[in-house]
């Protein structure tokens, strides 16, 4: 079984290549229609805080683990010392200490997900929420979205998509009340600058892709990125990411 994925070789520059606080707070508004203010809200992979701080904005109270010391650095200086390190797999609360968890963009890195969303389901009241944006992208078609999807679908270890989750967290004790997708996010690179960034392995399911499969998986497509016309010139292109709103029975 696959480990979990410590995003610590990334602290330095998550932000600067995710959007930072203002993804953050494109993606709060949509955790905080599904949830309620004034109970503790767990945030369940929280990285560099960024969701964490929107949603304090937004009025809630809300703590966090991640694995990665590192990452946890850069989200005591959003949100101070409300976040501690430990592993979606091995949560340190009593059962049924929360009404509310989030995780976003999480559960496509986490080893064993089935022990993970037993945890998660452990730790929340009866009737208590998990709400999941995943981390596997959904793609538009074009040619540098598809050449993305390809890159994804052979380097990605775990496929978080509803189609995947649902089933694994309905077998651990939970209910899918809602599955569906978020606003559709605009991105304006140049293929270059993507191939440049592919090439310093800025994607998290890069890091660990023996050299030998790289050469052979994803060298051949960032090939076929700098042989897109205009290589220099950014392109528009949207991406989309689903929600899930699991329910403990």
């Amino acid at each position: 079984m696959q480990s979990s994925v410590n995003f610590s070789p990334a602290a330095d520059f998550y932000d600067r290549t995710r959007g930072g606080e203002a993804r953050g707070r494109r993606i709060a508004p949509a955790i905080a229609a599904r949830t309620t203010k004034g109970p503790l809200l767990l945030d369940a992979g929280t990285g560099t805080g960024v969701v964490a701080l929107a949603l304090t904005e937004l009025g809630h109270s809300v703590v966090g683990i991640d694995l990665s010391h590192s990452m946890l650095t850069k989200a005591v200086e959003r949100v101070g010392r409300t976040v501690a390190a430990a592993s979606l797999t091995a949560l340190p609360f009593p059962d049924g200490t929360f009404t509310q968890v989030y995780s976003v963009w999480v559960t496509h890195v986490v080893g064993d997900l089935r022990a993970g969303l037993r945890e998660v389901h452990r730790v929340l009241e009866p009737g208590g929420r998990y709400v999941v944006v995943p981390g596997m992208i959904l793609f538009d078609d074009h040619p540098v979205s598809r050449i993305m999807e390809e890159i994804q679908s052979r380097t990605a270890e775990a496929d978080d998509r509803a189609e995947r989750i649902v089933p694994l967290a309905e077998s651990v004790g939970f209910t899918a009340v809602e599955v569906g997708e978020l606003e559709a996010a605009t991105h304006e690179h140049s293929p270059e600058l993507i191939a440049s960034g592919l090439e310093q392995r800025m994607l998290f399911h890069l890091w660990a892709v023996d050299d030998s499969v790289y050469d052979k998986q994803v060298v051949p497509l960032i090939a076929e990125l700098r042989a897109l016309p205009d290589p220099d010139r950014p392109v528009a292109r949207r991406t989309r990411r689903q929600i899930i709103v699991l329910e403990k029975r």
